[in-house]
């Protein structure tokens, strides 16, 4: 738990098969990842982390298989660390942590990757931060660095939207407060339904950070082509699995969800808020490519 409120979510559906990600954040320097098996709604329980992951910056293999991630451990060990340094990005087995590759980083800006097919990462990183670490490297794995990469999670968030189905209808325009980001125009991305009766809307209404890397404030909402809207109330995240179904989290929990007759009907799949950051040894097939 993050104080007294519930822990927070984010989720990545793998492209091509019926698995996801999910990244459990709270208290607010530990992080834990379990692996969603949504065809019968299997959670298995992973590995902790003590540090940030940059959630927009990850990305899940469409085997399921593999899981690119961005992360960031401050303490005064890591900021002398000049072999593996404070910021990283890494490659692991879900639902651990455990790096099978790894680059180097330094800093926290860009970071992290797409996969472009099971085998072949896009790395948003530029020379010299392209190099990975000689004893983790890419085994099997073609790597395409990205020679551009600059800014935080823009590029990969918004091709990893797009790549999902999703389309963005508007940009966002946000100014800086003495509490994060306020919006002056919201930014809004749309996913079709697969059989188009439904359109999902993803509307980041502010930003809002902590001294760990606050949410992103946002607000779902499923629209018919004859005008009916049904709210997704409290949703910090939302998505269309494999099979068309509506599923989303919200105050530490996955649901699925139907809407006969233009209302929402709610069921929990899992919640996470009880959780506590144990040590998770990670399994031999989890430590080898």
């Amino acid at each position: 738990m993050i104080g007294d409120g519930p822990c927070r979510l984010s989720v990545i559906l793998a492209p091509s098969t019926p698995v996801g990600v999910v990244l459990r954040r709270g208290p607010s320097k530990w992080v834990q990842m379990i692996k969603w098996y949504t065809e019968e709604d299997r959670f298995e329980q992973g590995q902790w982390f003590r540090g940030r992951i940059y959630d927009r910056r990850c990305d899940l293999s469409p085997d399921g298989e593999l899981f690119v991630y961005f992360a960031s451990k401050f303490n005064d060990k890591t900021i002398r660390d000049r072999e593996f340094t404070y910021a990283w990005t890494a490659v692991s087995r879900p639902p651990y942590f455990t790096a099978l590759a790894l680059w180097p980083k330094g800093d926290c800006w860009h970071g992290g990757g797409l996969f472009r097919d099971c085998r072949h990462l896009w790395l948003n990183h530029k020379p010299p931060s392209d190099v990975p670490h000689p004893k983790y490297l890419p085994r099997g794995l073609r790597v395409t660095a990205n020679t551009d990469a600059r800014g935080e999670d823009w590029p990969v968030w918004s091709e990893r939207m797009k790549r999902g189905g999703w389309d963005l209808i508007q940009e966002g325009r946000f100014r800086s407060t003495m509490k994060g980001w306020a919006t002056e125009q919201p930014e809004i991305w749309e996913q079709k339904h697969r059989s188009k009766s439904w359109t999902l809307r993803r509307s980041t209404d502010a930003i809002a950070f902590d001294n760990y890397g606050g949410p992103y404030l946002e607000s779902f909402r499923l629209m018919s082509p004859a005008g009916e809207v049904v709210d997704v109330p409290g949703a910090t995240w939302a998505d269309w699995d494999r099979t068309g179904r509506l599923v989303f989290a919200r105050a530490g929990k996955i649901f699925a969800g139907s809407f006969p007759s233009g209302r929402l009907v709610e069921k929990e799949l899992l919640d996470l808020n009880a959780n506590v950051p144990a040590r998770v040894i990670s399994p031999a097939v989890a430590r080898k490519w």
